[in-house]
């Protein structure tokens, strides 16, 4: 079975191939370094970018600089200008899961013009199996703007050429977790670390996504991230006197990793209060 997905993906690279090569978005993790591999084994022409959110593990970062030097860096910008996950907060407030403004802006800049390579997977998630194989991703402002629309192909081409959007593959889409880690295995590829520690899937550290647990967990082993994140919401605080109900910076950042709704967790902590 693996053989099978192997040389159906490397089918697909060597007939879709473009002149300028291929743009692999690299994360580091698992199915990362599986498309990278795939990408070598097919003998096309590309280059791997990894998106830098300022808050991913910092065992990821060192990593890739070991085992992935040729991998180019990008940085995430505001308004022309570089900027982090600590300076958004201040701008735009913690993200949650229906206001996550974070992957928009930390991730999905680059690659805009380019035929892009990912490891998305349809099992990953019910939202990502209703997805294609094959799909086109729109800036935010044309995403917005043609969100009700059928694009004819003149107009995905223009847009293409100026740059406001980018062709995808997700190369490894029907891919199981055991397909995955049995390529890894296979072909002996170097992985995080971070996934002999229990990790199963590497990503920002205090993700909206993310579980209660996880999230916990991830801000005890790096608790800079987690004292520079409550720094951001002071400073917010004190600008734009945000989260009255809240006694400190501190108590923000609790409820935040808490996953509740302001009133439950609000309500939760009067009742420890009480007693």
């Amino acid at each position: 079975m693996l053989n099978i997905l192997i040389d159906n993906a490397l089918s697909i690279l060597r007939e879709y191939e473009p002149p300028e090569g291929y743009y692999l978005a690299f994360s580091g993790g698992k199915d990362s370094i599986v498309c990278h591999h795939l990408l070598q084994l097919s003998g096309c022409s590309f280059t791997s970018n990894y998106s830098s959110t300022t808050i991913d593990p910092p065992d990821l970062g060192k990593y890739i600089k070991k085992f992935y030097p040729e991998t180019i860096w990008h940085y995430p910008m505001w308004k022309g200008k570089p900027t982090n996950f600590y300076n958004m907060i201040i701008e735009k407030g913690l993200p949650s899961r229906m206001i996550r403004w974070c992957c928009q802006i930390l991730k999905e800049g680059s690659g805009n013009g380019r035929l892009v390579i990912d490891g998305v997977r349809s099992d990953e998630s019910f939202a990502r199996s209703k997805r294609n194989q094959f799909e086109y991703f729109f800036n935010q402002y044309y995403k917005t703007k043609n969100k009700k629309q059928i694009l004819d192909q003149g107009t995905i081409d223009k847009l293409m050429t100026e740059k406001k959007a980018k062709k995808i593959i997700h190369i490894i889409f029907k891919w199981s977790d055991k397909d995955v880690w049995d390529f890894i295995r296979l072909y002996d590829l170097p992985y995080c670390s971070l996934y002999d520690i229990g990790y199963s899937r590497i990503g920002c550290i205090g993700c909206p996504m993310a579980s209660y647990q996880s999230t916990k967990n991830d801000f005890n082993r790096y608790p800079i991230i987690r004292r520079n994140i409550i720094r951001s919401i002071a400073i917010r605080r004190s600008i734009r006197h945000d989260y009255p109900r809240f006694d400190s910076a501190e108590d923000i950042f609790n409820w935040w990793i808490s996953k509740q709704t302001v009133i439950k967790y609000l309500a939760l902590k009067d009742q420890l209060t009480i007693w």
